[in-house]
């Protein structure tokens, strides 16, 4: 995959298929629980998505007041996002959906 952090606001990413981060897929500044993404959270997103009635969980953003993190969910694979904490994540989460 194309490197995501060329992307005004990504300050890291990676990869995840099958319960597992691609190898080498990771590039830039990611939080130190990065490799545990497909341990919970998209079951998490998954639980949410069924009991408010939402369908298919396309994406997922999370922020707080120093940082952002956007989980973009394709049927094959999970590209996990490291978002400056002021970064617009709709836009890039267009973006990243382009470079998918």
């Amino acid at each position: 995959m194309e490197d995501l952090t060329g992307i005004k606001g990504v300050l890291g990413f990676a990869v995840y298929v099958s319960d597992s981060q691609v190898s080498g897929s990771a590039q830039g500044k990611l939080g130190d629980k990065a490799p545990e993404i497909e341990q919970f959270w998209v079951n998490a997103a998954s639980v949410i998505s069924n009991n408010l009635n939402l369908g298919e969980v396309k994406e997922v953003a999370v922020g707080g007041k120093d940082r952002q993190v956007l989980m973009v969910m394709s049927s094959d694979k999970i590209v996990l996002c490291e978002l400056d904490a002021r970064a617009n994540w709709k836009s890039i989460s267009a973006e990243v959906r382009r470079k998918m």
